[in-house]
């Protein structure tokens, strides 16, 4: 027992790194132990972190992050119902809050964050990758069920989860994009939030923000030809509504500079939608970019759209 609890933990490790690695975070740092300083944890004498990751986030001024990652693989799912999921994922996180709790004012860190010279600004944030190895359900998604959750968490810092739905749709967009830019430069989009951005700052890089890990949008700035585009992919099924949010958001993310635009669904039926998405796309023809809908999850109906 203790032998698969270990193999599913290192499974979890490796595609959490392999995972991360696609979105630019290529510098983890692992295994980095803690000494625990709040009795209250009731635990052992260090926390171990699994990851951690440090980087400027380019969302912010002068702000750098530092990123505690919670690898948490179950070898055969979820658990099942509701109040198992609720009651798994509230003893990871509250694990995942103390570590953040300790490591954040530990000289451990605090080392690294020198070394590392970042901006003036410190922000701690924890990141749980809760994944799965049960090939039924690879992409469920389980924030339904943690909508009422009650935590009693005492870091004080933001703690993100990254889910199997989330995990798998990160994969997905990414992958589908290096395969039909067939291995031409790409860059991640910056867009504005608030005032938050400084000019100095350029608005694109390699490197996806924890903000946008946990959003249902991942925003890709390349060139097609001489042309600069915009890439969109939403988590996001085909229906009028929810494709007019999405060109309203990629207008407001392209600010002038985008000649063609794509947004990429997980759901889109070149034949059956099509009405529907030039209805759409019509209340958008005095603007100046050209609008192209896809789908990310391939299927022979692609071959409509060439």
């Amino acid at each position: 027992m203790g032998e698969l609890s270990k193999t599913s933990g290192e499974n979890g490790e490796k595609i959490t790194e392999e995972l991360l690695r696609l979105i630019g975070w290529n510098n983890l740092l692992k295994g980095v132990s803690v000494p625990c300083i709040n009795k209250d944890h009731n635990r052992e004498e260090t926390h171990g972190n699994d990851f951690v990751f440090i980087y400027d986030n380019p969302l912010h001024d002068s702000r750098t992050d530092v990123v505690y990652i919670s690898s948490k693989n179950a070898k055969k799912g979820y658990p099942k119902g509701e109040q198992g999921v609720r009651t798994t994922f509230k003893k990871h996180l509250s694990e995942l809050d103390e570590i953040v709790s300790c490591s954040k004012i530990s000289s451990e860190i605090s080392q690294k964050l020198k070394t590392f010279q970042g901006r003036r600004q410190k922000k701690h944030v924890g990141l749980l990758v809760w994944l799965h190895g049960n090939s039924e359900s690879l992409e469920k998604d389980i924030k339904p069920a943690l909508s009422n959750i009650q935590l009693d968490l005492s870091s004080n810092c933001p703690l993100y989860l990254l889910d199997m739905s989330r995990a798998s749709f990160i994969k997905e967009a990414i992958s589908h994009f290096r395969a039909i830019k067939q291995g031409k430069e790409y860059s991640f989009y910056y867009p504005k939030l608030g005032n938050v951005i400084a000019s100095v700052d350029e608005r694109y890089g390699d490197v996806l923000p924890v903000e946008l890990i946990a959003s249902d949008i991942i925003p890709i700035k390349f060139t097609l030809g001489e042309r600069p585009s915009l890439c969109l992919y939403a988590k996001q099924a085909f229906s009028e509504e929810s494709l007019k949010k999405i060109c309203s958001l990629a207008f407001d993310f392209a600010d002038g500079w985008v000649e063609d635009i794509f947004i990429g669904l997980e759901s889109y039926h070149p034949a059956d939608d099509k009405q529907a998405k030039d209805a759409v796309l019509m209340a958008y023809q005095e603007r100046k970019a050209r609008i192209k809908v896809f789908c990310y999850k391939e299927s022979l109906l692609d071959l409509l759209e060439y």
